[in-house]
């Protein structure tokens, strides 16, 4: 099944100190991004462990933005840290 997204653009994963500075607000964006998909993963349509994935990652300037969230599924989601797939935002 094809998701929303046809690509996505990746980005190296935030590190342990960059994680702690940005508080609890990007639980509530990813939780808003989430909610705006109707916890459906956007490539694979699975609706489980739906996970919030900066589009453009945070450490890269990726903005702290229901815009910059997609939801995906746990597998598609390693999927895209191993660069099987990319996004981008369309």
């Amino acid at each position: 099944m094809k998701g929303l997204f046809d690509n996505i653009v990746l980005g190296a994963r935030a590190g342990g100190d960059e994680m702690a500075t940005r508080g609890n607000s990007h639980l509530t964006v990813q939780r808003k991004g989430k909610e705006r998909d109707l916890y459906t993963c956007q490539i694979c349509g699975s609706n489980l462990q739906i996970e919030g994935h900066h589009i453009l990652n945070y450490q890269y300037g990726g903005a702290a933005s229901v815009d910059n969230i997609v939801s995906l599924c746990h597998i598609c989601h390693k999927q895209v840290y191993r660069g099987n797939i990319d996004i981008i935002k369309i």
